[in-house]
């Protein structure tokens, strides 16, 4: 084996030193000197050696592997050097000036050096020891290294640690409580003698019975022996502060062993929940209040899933509503209990509540019951989720309003299930050291967020464990703490690794040194269920309060002893017009109208004996100032946690409008009833069919008909009291009034029993179902026979007096002026100059005159219509057109239409002069157009047109007498008569009227 510098070196010494022995002796010495060499060379020990030179300078004679290692040098190139080239001066100072010490008092010399290594800061403990020749001298230093960084990082680790925990400890907001083996107290923390109410110097070494009460005491036995018996344990448990005051606290416990395994004392972790435990018993007796309520209302009260439609709970009063079970509803949906013709309104509110557009709302549907039988509803639907959540559930109140639909709901206080939060409280420590930003976590705190390690994450990513709306907060917070030295205490929603969503109380404060803040420490405690029961309670609370003073009927709490009121809304003050505190100093006997109270107190004895859990009953109030207002009122029991009832629930509505409505329309009906039986008018109610339901006395005497014959027949287009033609307009009448257009009043033929035909003027009108469908058609009329008779015999007078008076102006007047123009010719041949042209021309005058005159008389007696026929009358009309008024006129007429009756051939004929007339006299036209042609088989038409101004803006409605006269006549000849301006200018004027064929009119 080849030997290293430092072998060599030793071997070399040692022949120097030697005397000089026998070959055997010598052979010995060197194998030794070998296997020390060896030995130095692999010894597990940092060894080295120096030579003492002049002046003591100290070189490095050897040094072995570990050596050299250790310090990270290379043997070659260090071998032989002094000590200044190989150490660094600041630390070579300190060799130096320890070597010289070893040397100067002949004994070793131990300290701790620091030196850097490429592996990071190194830590070693040296000793020298100084080596003599024969004559005394130290010729070298003989030294070793030991290593002493794992040491000394593990000795500052510790410090570290427990002063880390000192503080947390110290600032923990939770209660620590040590006793030891005899259960002394022997140390609080600050925040448990706060709880206690107590300094330490008063808790430390009295014994854990002192601070508990008789039921405490008989169980701390059993905790003490769990711990002895090594069992960590978490409870609830109550403690008496130094006033006297219980305080319930949530603890875990751990025993504490020493290091043999014998138990010397317990630690307890105490987290204060006296104020959860109050929120408790509260939302406990909430819970109860709701439970009465929601169970013994006198409304249906139903929980429904928002999103599947399904009853999540019922009220017994729900199920009795719709006549199902419990346990059929729950296994039902709304949806299929609706009445088909309800469903899409309902829906359609829901998707409004659903997207935020509404509230709430209220609607009357219907409900169809498992016997097949509906129910009337007044439902009212409101949300249970907060807005920006996704829809989740509703709550449906339910009030059977079948025999009285006008009633309003009676709505019932209702609140949700509250959950009781019974998670234990948990807490865990953290620290920041501001300088290098290094975050330490507790095992609680890495569990709080189900890290599966120990080791804590990154400021960052710690903040990210923050939900994002909460890390603005937080980071606020650490900043201002990191700044200004600001302790803080936050609570905030926080995420864990696995998604879990809680709230968490973050609580930090500065360490500060030199006016800086170094170091960041507190702690982080789940408070979700703290958090939970609050959140609940104050909803529980909104929510009652809000359906109690918010309801739209009167609401109030009587004591079923005394008959006192208890509490009452805002609403139940109005309808009696009191208020809350004259209503609270009341019974409910007090106010009632005297003429009620004996059914009244009837009603609450049968509560009160048990023979009833519920009543109904209309009432009536008197208020102050002596005026009655009408209630129905509602009244449930509701009882205790015990069972026993000692309330009455009762709900008001005020009915008083409606009751003045019914008595109104009572006597209104009285009323109308012996108007319709007394008045001349015809009055006949049809269904949406058609078919008759009722016909007054008027009716049944112009027709001749008993009520039977008539009602539940068929409708009037199927009867016998009407002609073909009439039935095919009657039942397009009433489909156009079926679909919505509006009908004007018509004269229509009726056919008595008899056989006598009755001309009557019909109006109808429509009334509808509070759905909006039609429920009966009301036709009116009157019995225009002997009126059309008479104006009939009228208009034949007047025609005949027209003819008179025609005649008398054609022989009389026009015979005379006839005289006097030969007169006046005479005379004109007769003057000369200006006086024969002056006689000239009163000599045109009179002619023009005698022109007119003859017109006239010609109009007002058409013997053309007697000698020439309609058609020839029409044509004759034309031709005085053209010549009279220089106005283009023609005239298309069927030679094939004879009419035979001569007085409908003048209404016709009267019908196109007038029209004529009317178009020369306001409508100024250049042409005028008469037609005669028949339309189809039965009918035919008269029309004249024109291209005059037109009818311009006067109304057809108020149309002057000649219009009127000629629609009248168009009556007479069973026509009809219509008139419309032309897109081209001009007035049209159709008279349409019936023909058969054969000369029938």
């Amino acid at each position: 084996m080849k030997k290293s510098p430092q072998t060599a070196a030793a071997s070399r010494k040692t022949k120097r030193t030697a005397a000089p022995p026998a070959r055997r002796d010598e052979s010995a010495a060197a194998a030794t000197v070998e296997q020390l060499a060896r030995f130095y060379h692999d010894v597990d020990a940092a060894l080295f050696s120096l030579t003492v030179g002049p002046g003591r300078q100290f070189h490095l004679f050897s040094a072995n592997e570990c050596f050299l290692g250790a310090a990270g040098l290379e043997g070659a190139a260090v071998i032989g050097r002094c000590l200044e080239q190989i150490i660094p001066k600041a630390a070579c100072t300190r060799v130096l000036k320890h070597c010289r010490e070893a040397i100067r008092t002949r004994q070793t010399v131990r300290w701790d050096e620091t030196y850097t290594h490429p592996s990071g800061v190194k830590y070693g403990k040296i000793s020298v020891t100084p080596v003599t020749d024969a004559k005394g001298r130290v010729t070298h230093l003989s030294g070793s290294v030991q290593d002493i960084t794992q040491h000394r990082n593990s000795e500052a680790a510790l410090h570290e640690s427990e002063e880390r925990y000192r503080r947390i400890v110290q600032t923990a907001e939770e209660g620590i409580w040590t006793i030891d083996a005899d259960s002394l107290t022997d140390y609080v923390n600050p925040k448990m003698t706060r709880m206690m109410g107590c300094t330490a110097e008063e808790m430390i070494g009295r014994p854990i019975s002192d601070f508990l009460d008789d039921e405490g005491k008989a169980l701390l036995t059993a905790h003490i022996r769990n711990r002895k018996s090594g069992i960590s344990d978490q409870f609830e448990f109550k403690y008496l502060r130094k006033d006297g005051t219980p305080l319930w606290a949530f603890v875990s416990t751990n025993p504490i062993t020493n290091g043999q395994g014998d138990y010397v004392g317990a630690m307890a972790l105490l987290t204060d929940t006296s104020a959860r435990r109050a929120a408790e018993d509260a939302m406990l007796e909430s819970n109860a209040q709701f439970r009465a309520i929601f169970e013994q209302a006198a409304v249906g009260v139903a929980l429904i899933d928002s999103n599947s439609g399904r009853f999540l709970n019922v009220n017994q009063r729900a199920c009795d509503i719709v006549r199902l079970t419990r346990a059929q509803m729950m296994a039902t949906t709304f949806r299929h209990i609706a009445h088909p013709e309800d469903l899409q309104s309902k829906m359609e509110h829901m998707k409004k509540l659903r997207d935020g557009s509404i509230q709430t709302f209220t609607m009357e549907k219907r409900c169809l019951n498992g016997d097949g039988s509906v129910t009337w509803i007044s439902l009212t639907v409101s949300p249970l989720w907060k807005k920006g959540e996704a829809p989740s559930r509703h709550i449906a109140i339910m009030q059977d309003i079948t025999e009285r639909k006008q009633v309003e709901q009676s709505l019932a206080r209702t609140t949700d299930l509250l959950e009781r939060t019974g998670e234990m409280a948990r807490i865990g420590g953290w620290e920041l050291d501001v300088a290098t930003q290094k975050l330490f976590w507790t095992l609680e705190t890495c569990r709080l967020f189900e890290i599966e390690t120990n080791e804590a994450p990154s400021l960052e990513q710690a903040i990210l464990f923050y939900a994002p709306e909460s890390q603005l907060a937080i980071r606020k917070a650490v900043s201002k703490a990191i700044s200004h030295g600001t302790a803080y205490e936050l609570e905030l929603l926080a995420v864990t690794t696995k998604g879990r969503h809680f709230w968490a109380r973050s609580q930090g404060s500065a360490i500060r040194k030199d006016g800086k803040t170094i170091k960041l420490v507190g702690t982080f405690q789940d408070i979700t269920a703290h958090k939970k029961a609050e959140q609940d309670l104050i909803e529980s609370e909104v929510r009652f309060r809000a359906v109690f003073e918010q309801a739209v009927v009167g609401v109030g709490l009587v004591d079923i002893t005394t008959g006192r009121f208890i509490d009452v809304n805002r609403r139940y003050c109005i309808i009696t017009g009191r208020s809350r505190k004259e209503m609270l100093k009341m019974t409910s006997d007090e106010m009632i109208h005297p003429d009620d109270r004996v059914r009244n107190r009837r009603m609450h004895s049968q509560l009160k004996s048990a023979r009833s859990s519920e009543f109904q009953l209309e009432k009536r109030y008197v208020r102050p100032d002596g005026s009655v207002v009408w209630v129905n009122l509602n009244a449930s029991l509701l009882s205790t946690m015990s069972g026993r009832p000692n309330q009455l629930l009762a709900m008001v509505e005020d009915i008083t409008s409606r009751k003045l409505a019914e008595a109104n329309f009572r006597r209104e009906q009285a009323f109308n009833e012996i108007l319709a039986s007394h008045t001349s008018a015809i009055i006949i109610l049809l269904d949406q069919h058609g078919h008759l339901i009722h016909a007054n006395e008027a009716t049944l005497q112009m027709l001749g008909y008993r009520q039977k014959d008539l009602v539940g027949k068929p409708p009037p287009w199927e009867s016998d009291f009407m002609d073909a033609a009439e039935k095919v307009r009657s039942q397009k009448r009433f489909k156009e009034m079926l679909a919505g257009k509006n009908i004007p009043s018509r004269e229509v033929t009726l056919i008595g029993k008899d056989g006598r035909r009755h001309v009557v003027a019909l109006s109808s009108i429509i009334t509808k179902t509070p759905e909006g469908t039609v429920d009966r058609i009301i036709v009116t009329g009157t019995d225009l026979t002997e009126r059309n008779r008479l104006q009939k015999e009228i208009l034949k007078i007047s025609e005949q007096e027209q003819a008179r008076i025609g005649h008398n102006l054609h022989d009389g007047v026009g015979q005379t002026m006839t005289g006097v123009a030969t007169l006046i010719g005479a005379l004109a041949d007769e003057l000369t100059g200006a006086q024969h042209e002056s006689a000239a021309r009163i000599h045109h005058l009179m002619q023009d005159a005698i022109q007119e005159v003859r017109h006239m008389s010609h109009s007002m007696s058409p013997a053309s219509v007697k000698n020439r026929g309609l058609g020839g009358a029409l044509h004759l009309l034309a031709e005085t057109i053209r010549t009279n008024h220089r106005t283009t006129c023609t005239c298309a007429v069927n030679p094939d239409i004879k009419i035979d009756d001569q007085e409908k051939e003048t209404h016709i004929y009267r019908i196109a002069q007038e029209a004529a007339n009317n178009a020369l006299r306001h409508g100024h036209p250049a042409s005028i157009h008469l037609s005669l042609q028949r339309l189809g088989k039965s009918e035919a038409v008269l029309k004249i047109e024109d291209d005059g101004s037109g009818l311009g803006k006067r109304p057809h409605q108020h149309a002057g007498i000649g219009l009127r006269v000629m629609d009248y006549r168009a009556n007479l000849i069973d026509g009809s008569l219509k008139i419309q301006s032309l897109k081209t200018g001009g007035v049209s004027v159709t008279c349409r009227f019936p023909y058969g064929g054969n000369g029938q009119a």
